[in-house]
């Protein structure tokens, strides 16, 4: 079988990564999904930790949120080259709440009432709720939700019963999303969560700690998560 290579960011945003593996062969094939713009105004974090009360908060307490039903902004690290947050600059909730999409579209994106969100999954637990997966680290592929969780995943399952689904692993980098989903496993709780872009409509993926703090001040999402750091409102 002939390996193929396909990279996060495989458009006319990519072109640049081109060039650049054009130059360096010996570079063709690392993951650059990581490498893309730091927070342009991290100095700052500890200004606005102090000004809003902000607290270190761990994986578990985030999990804990979530299971409250209740809609998170996580800002780590870099963020993601190409199309896709993919957990550096994504907004996460339990995709098993039924109304959540609707909550998400209306009071958090604010856009229209149809669009569908992805779900992350481990790679190895992926089969357990999807059909015919193949590894998708950059939401390529859309694999359908098994039919008994239709139901218990209704957030994430598209009207054709379909869903864009990340799958993540230790080894792939994907660092948060992987310590969420194994908390959850270990509660006995499905390890699937729903993922989007931290922005809001008209608006591109953040860059900034001040931008994530406009949409937790003007739109119903319930807490940021950057670096470590929960705000609340």
């Amino acid at each position: 079988m002939r390996k193929l290579y396909v990279p996060p960011n495989p458009n006319d945003c990519g072109l640049s990564l081109g060039f650049f593996l054009e130059r360096c062969p010996e570079l063709r094939g690392k993951d650059f999904v990581y490498d893309g713009i730091e927070l342009l105004d991290k100095e700052d974090l500890q200004r606005h930790v102090k000004e809003r009360n902000a607290k270190e908060v761990t994986i578990s307490e985030i999990v804990d949120t979530i299971k409250r039903g209740e809609i998170v902004g996580l800002v780590y690290g870099d963020s993601e080259i190409g199309p896709r947050a993919l957990g550096n600059r994504s907004i996460i909730c339990d995709p098993s709440f039924e109304n959540m999409k609707d909550i998400l579209n209306k009071k958090v994106k604010f856009r229209e009432w149809y669009r569908p969100f992805a779900p992350v999954c481990m790679l190895h637990d992926s089969n357990t709720y999807f059909d015919k997966v193949v590894e998708s680290n950059y939401m390529s592929f859309a694999p359908k939700v098994k039919e008994e969780y239709h139901e218990k995943l209704k957030a994430i399952t598209h009207v054709d019963e379909t869903s864009r689904l990340q799958t993540v692993s230790k080894i792939k980098g994907h660092k948060v999303f992987t310590e969420i989903l194994e908390e959850l496993k270990s509660r006995n709780e499905i390890p699937v969560i729903l993922n989007t872009s931290f922005n809001i409509r008209g608006f591109p993926i953040l860059t900034t700690i001040e931008d994530a703090l406009h949409v937790l001040d003007n739109t119903e999402l319930d807490h940021v998560v950057v670096e470590g750091y929960i705000f609340s409102k």
